[in-house]
């Protein structure tokens, strides 16, 4: 696997709303994208991506099941995927198990579609000359909760980073706020107050916008189990090991 870049920070904002967003550069091959400045700006809203720029969307998390995820234990860190084939994540919340704050979720999920957008759907951003010559992928993961330790709303389903041609991270643009070409969902809740909590058995739909340079294009998906907290960060056997989705 590619040496992955140092994360820098990007900061745009969406001119036709007001709306900021936030960038987290991984870039790699494809150079960085200067800050924006946070005050919008009036813009018209871009259409959407055309049919013939999109990459044929994955089936669906239930469709097929990776061998490695089988009797309810985490996919084994290196294991390589195809879209829409599931692997067994979790996250949690501190690192201590005995602490009454203490919470652990286990998920199945799967990535189920990698669509390429159009430097127009870049435009409502303030700025968004500073974008030029970059393509946004809407990189679409499907997770079902299948259990958590305790009642919770607190906990964060994983996260996947997205690999360009050579491997190297593709810059990934946190929208804050509604952007049309990308839109995820939630888990179901249930109770209220203190007992308010995420229901196990419930799916929900995390869409990332990632950043590819003309010419390059997102070609995998990786998940290094970075929302869960290990005792030492070394102690995480998927850093050096991601399980791997390709479309």
């Amino acid at each position: 696997m590619a040496q992955r870049p140092q994360l820098q920070k990007v900061t745009a904002a969406l001119g036709i709303t007001g709306i900021l967003a936030v960038g987290l550069m991984g870039c790699g091959g494809g150079g960085t994208s200067p800050a924006a400045s946070s005050t919008p700006e009036p813009a018209s809203p871009s259409a959407s991506a055309s049919s013939s720029s999109r990459a044929s969307p994955a089936p669906s998390a239930t469709a097929s099941s990776a061998p490695a995820a089988a009797d309810g234990k985490l996919t084994a860190p290196g294991t390589k995927l195809k879209a829409g084939e599931t692997a067994v994540t979790h996250s949690n919340t501190g690192k201590d198990a005995a602490d009454p704050k203490y919470v652990e979720a286990v998920f199945t999920s799967a990535l189920t579609s990698v669509v390429a957008g159009t430097e127009a759907d870049l435009a409502k951003f303030k700025d968004a000359a500073k974008y030029a010559g970059q393509t946004p992928y809407y990189v679409s993961v499907t997770h079902r909760m299948d259990s958590i330790s305790k009642a919770a709303v607190s906990i964060s389903e994983p996260k996947v980073t997205a690999q360009l041609k050579d491997g190297s991270d593709a810059q990934s643009l946190i929208v804050f706020g509604a952007f049309d070409q990308c839109k995820s969902t939630r888990f179901a809740t249930t109770g209220t107050g203190d007992s308010l909590s995420l229901v196990a058995g419930s799916s929900m739909v995390s869409c990332q916008v990632f950043l590819a340079p003309t010419g390059d294009e997102v070609k995998s998906v990786e998940y290094e189990d970075s929302r869960f907290n290990y005792a030492k960060y070394g102690d995480n056997p998927y850093l050096k090991n991601p399980i791997s989705w390709t479309k």
